[in-house]
C-alpha cells in the first residue's frame, strides 16, 4: 500500500460518491474513503516536530522516505475526504503536510542546496533527515494542493501563496 495510490483512490471515490449512478453504493464508497483517509493518517510522520520529515507521508508502509510528491498528491485527497466526511483530522493532516513538510522540502538545510534549488521541492527526506535534493517535475502536484489550502487554511494563505510563487519562479527558469 502506498500513499500516492491511496490518494488517487480517494479522488476517484469522491467523484463516484457524488455521481447519481452510484447512489445505491454511497455508504460503501463513504466507508472506503474513510478507511483510506484514516490509513493515510497512519503514514504521516508526526513523531518528532524537529525532524524535516514532520508532516510528510511515507512512500509506502515499510519506507523510511518521505517524498514531496506524495505529500503534494495526498493534500488534495485529504481535503476532499474532509469535505465529504467533515473529519477535521483530515484537514489538519493536509495543512501539516503543506505548511510544514512541503515548506521544509522547499527550504533544505544545506546552504549550497538551498541556494541552488530555492523554490523547487527537494525529492525526499528520511526520518533521519537524510536528503534527496534532486527535483522532480511531479512536484507540480504541489500547486494544486497549496491552492486548495489557500481556501481551506486562510490563516496560512500568505505562506501558501509565497510557496506557490517560489515554485512557479523556480520551474519557469528550471
Amino acid at each position: 500500500r502506498a500513499a500516492f495510490a491511496a490518494a488517487f483512490s480517494i479522488d476517484f471515490l469522491c467523484e463516484a460518491y457524488n455521481d447519481s449512478q452510484f447512489s445505491s453504493k454511497q455508504t460503501e464508497i463513504y466507508n472506503k474513503v474513510v478507511s483510506l483517509a484514516d490509513w493515510l493518517l497512519t503514514q504521516q510522520y508526526t513523531a518528532n516536530p524537529a525532524k524535516k520529515a514532520y508532516g510528510g507521508f511515507k512512500s509506502n508502509e515499510t519506507s523510511t522516505y518521505y517524498y514531496a510528491v506524495d505529500a503534494a498528491r495526498v493534500i488534495p485527497s485529504l481535503i476532499k475526504a474532509y469535505k465529504l466526511t467533515g473529519t477535521v483530522g483530515y484537514l489538519n493532516a493536509a495543512k501539516l503536510a503543506g505548511n510544514t513538510f512541503l515548506y521544509n522540502m522547499q527550504h533544505p538545510p544545506t546552504p549550497t542546496i538551498h541556494d541552488k534549488y530555492y523554490g523547487g521541492f527537494a525529492r525526499a527526506v528520511t526520518d533521519a533527515d537524510a536528503w534527496l535534493p534532486h527535483m522532480d517535475i511531479e512536484n507540480l502536484y504541489a500547486l494544486i494542493g497549496l491552492k486548495m489550502l489557500v481556501t481551506e487554511d486562510a490563516a496560512n494563505a500568505t505562506l501558501y501563496n509565497s510557496m506557490m510563487s517560489d515554485a512557479v519562479g523556480f520551474l519557469r527558469s528550471g
